[in-house]
C-alpha cells in the first residue's frame, strides 16, 4: 500500500497549561515534565465529524484524486456524536462519495488508524475496494469525554483530526497488532440506559461516561507494546531500527517515546514529536503527526517509516511501510 495525501484539522481553540492553573491546582511545570504538554486544541463548535471532513478534503486534494475514485473509508475513532450512523457514513455524504463505497469505523482507541491502515491494505487488495482509492481517517472529540474535575487526566487530552489517501501497491507493507483486553486500565463508559417501562426501581451500575485512566498501568504498557511491536514489524520486514529514516508513534506522552527510542537505540530526533502543542489526540495522534512530518518536507519518497501505537482496550499495532 502507498499513501498518495495527507491531510489535518484540529480546533481553533487552543488551551495552555496555564489556562488550566488558572482554574486548578496544576502548573506549566508540572504538566510538561511529566508529559511533555503545554497546550492542546479543544473543540468549541467543532465536532469529531467536522474535523474529519476538513482533514479529508486536505487529504484528496493533496493525492490528486476525485471523490469519485475513492472506494474504501475508514475512520478510527471513539468519540464519534453517534453509535451510528458511523463516522464513515456521514463522510461518504459530506464529501459526496458514491453511494457503493464502502464505509465503516473501527475502534482501537489510539491505536485505531494503525487498525485503520492495516485493514485497508488488505481490502484494497481485494474485489471489495480494487482499482480504487482509500481514505482513512482518525478523527477524536476527546474533551467531550474528559473529566475536568480530574486533573491527573483533564491536563493530557485534545481534539483533531488526520487523513490520508492511499492506493494498492507493490510497495512493502507490514502490520502486526494485539490486544489485552483490560476495561480497569483505561475506558469510556457507553451512555447512560434509557428506561424500561415495566421496572419500578432505577437502573443501577449506570456506566461512568467520562474517560477513565490508570496513568501508571497505561505508562508501563504503553513502554512494553510499543518497543515489542516496533521489533515485531521490522523483523517481519528484515529491517533493523537503524535503517528507519522516521518513527511516527502515538502521542501520548514525551517520556514514553523518549523511552522507546533508547530501547530501540535510536536517535530521539528520528520520532516526530507534536504532543506539546496538541497533547493526546488519541486515534487522531498518529495521522496528524504523519501530515505534520510530510508538509515539513523531511519525508521523501523511498523513505522507511514505522507507525505504532497503543491504547484503550488495550490495544497495540505497528506498520513498516515505504513512502
Amino acid at each position: 500500500m502507498k499513501i498518495l495525501g495527507t491531510g489535518s484539522a484540529v480546533p481553533a481553540r487552543v488551551v495552555t497549561n496555564d489556562d488550566f492553573a488558572a482554574v486548578m491546582d496544576t502548573s506549566d511545570e508540572w504538566i510538561y515534565t511529566r508529559t511533555g504538554i503545554r497546550s492542546r486544541h479543544v473543540a468549541d463548535a467543532e465536532t469529531a465529524a467536522t474535523l474529519a471532513i476538513a482533514a479529508s478534503r486536505r487529504a484528496i486534494d493533496a493525492a490528486g484524486i476525485g471523490v469519485a475514485d475513492i472506494g474504501l473509508v475508514i475512520c478510527a475513532t471513539v468519540t464519534h456524536e453517534y453509535a451510528t450512523p458511523s463516522l464513515a457514513c456521514i463522510l461518504q455524504r459530506d464529501l459526496g462519495l458514491c453511494e457503493e463505497v464502502l464505509a465503516f469505523d473501527v475502534n482501537g482507541a489510539c491505536s485505531g488508524f494503525i487498525y485503520a491502515l492495516g485493514v485497508a491494505q488488505a481490502l484494497l487488495q481485494t474485489p471489495v475496494a480494487q482499482g480504487k482509492f482509500a481514505l482513512l481517517v482518525g478523527s477524536e472529540h476527546l474533551t467531550r469525554v474528559t473529566d475536568f474535575n480530574d486533573r491527573s487526566t483533564c491536563v493530557l487530552f485534545g481534539d483533531g483530526a488526520g487523513a490520508v489517501v492511499a492506493e494498492a501497491s507493490d510497495a512493502p507493507f507490514h502490520f502486526v497488532s494485539g490486544a489485552r483486553g483490560d476495561s480497569d486500565v483505561l475506558s469510556i463508559g457507553a451512555s447512560a440506559p434509557l428506561p424500561l417501562p415495566f421496572e419500578h426501581e432505577e437502573r443501577i451500575n449506570i456506566p461512568n461516561v467520562a474517560l477513565h485512566m490508570d496513568g501508571q498501568a497505561v505508562f508501563k504498557f504503553a513502554v512494553e507494546v510499543m518497543v515489542k511491536s516496533i521489533k515485531q514489524v521490522l523483523a517481519n520486514a528484515g529491517k533493523t531500527a537503524e535503517q528507519i529514516e522516521h518513527f511516527v508513534c502515538h502521542q501520548a506522552n514525551k517520556r514514553i517515546i523518549d523511552n522507546a527510542a533508547q530501547r530501540l537505540g535510536v536517535p530521539i530526533e528520528r520520532f516526530i514529536m507534536n504532543i506539546e502543542t496538541h497533547g493526546n489526540t488519541s486515534a487522531a495522534s498518529i495521522p496528524l503527526a504523519l501530515d505534520e512530518l510530510n508538509a515539513s518536507g523531511e519525508l521523501k519518497r523511498g523513505d522507511s517509516v514505522v507507525l505504532a501505537g497503543f491504547g484503550g482496550g488495550l490495544t497495540y499495532g505497528a506498520i513498516y511501510m515505504e513512502w
